[in-house]
């Protein structure tokens, strides 16, 4: 096995200078947005930095089709079976066990947590719905359906594919999540790479991503 990592690994080097930029905007591209945000103390709007998000998404599928030669198969857009609905909900209810049942430990370790639900305290419910939705679908095309497939088309490795972008997702949140929600995040984002390995389409972790935190605006304003 180990010598199997380590030749997929190797298969690394192979990537395309294409493919690699891209992967790096997939990877980056959010994070320095939000470093960018912090450093010259930028306050956008909300529909603005929405806005963002998805010109970010579009603009690595667009390289993805155009520059690559893919097709959307190719970047985790196939068809879901009836199952996914059921991958949906299971994997939703699992990352709310989660949040549910680390809060005490996070707690108990003296770790710092930010409620989720704070992020829409300033706006109202349509653009906290909306960011909920732009969050659960492009961090899913961003950090699972195109680099999960691009690497493993590769290294023929699901290990290092799904290690690669589990790590470079738990990352990325470091940035703008204090170390109790980080430890989370990294639980949440091994699921949800499990499931995307087990699935091959982004339709589970998308619904899955958009419904909990769907969940947790409607908590905010309702509950």
């Amino acid at each position: 096995m180990v010598e199997n990592v380590r030749r997929s690994v190797s298969a690394l080097s192979s990537l395309p200078a294409l493919t690699v930029s891209n992967l790096a905007l997939a990877f980056l591209g959010l994070p320095l947005f939000v470093l960018a945000l912090g450093v010259f103390d930028a306050d956008i709007p909300s529909v603005v930095s929405i806005g963002i998000q998805w010109a970010l998404a579009g603009i690595v599928v667009g390289i993805a089709l155009r520059g690559e030669g893919l097709s959307l198969a190719d970047l985790g857009f196939r068809r879901p079976a009836w199952i996914d609905l059921g991958y949906i909900v299971g994997t939703s209810v699992v990352i709310l066990l989660i949040y549910t049942m680390t809060d005490p430990l996070v707690t108990a370790l003296g770790f710092s947590v930010k409620e989720a639900s704070a992020a829409g305290a300033s706006v109202g419910i349509g653009v906290a719905l909306a960011r909920a939705v732009t969050t659960g679908v492009v961090e899913e095309i961003l950090y699972r359906g195109y680099p999960i497939e691009r690497l493993l088309a590769y290294t023929d490795s699901s290990l290092v594919a799904g290690g690669i972008t589990w790590g470079v997702f738990t990352a990325a949140h470091a940035l703008n999540w204090p170390l109790g929600n980080l430890l989370q995040t990294a639980l949440v984002a091994a699921v949800l790479t499990l499931v995307y390995l087990s699935r091959r389409t982004l339709v589970p972790v998308v619904g899955a991503h958009v419904l909990v935190w769907v969940f947790s605006v409607l908590g905010q304003f309702y509950g």
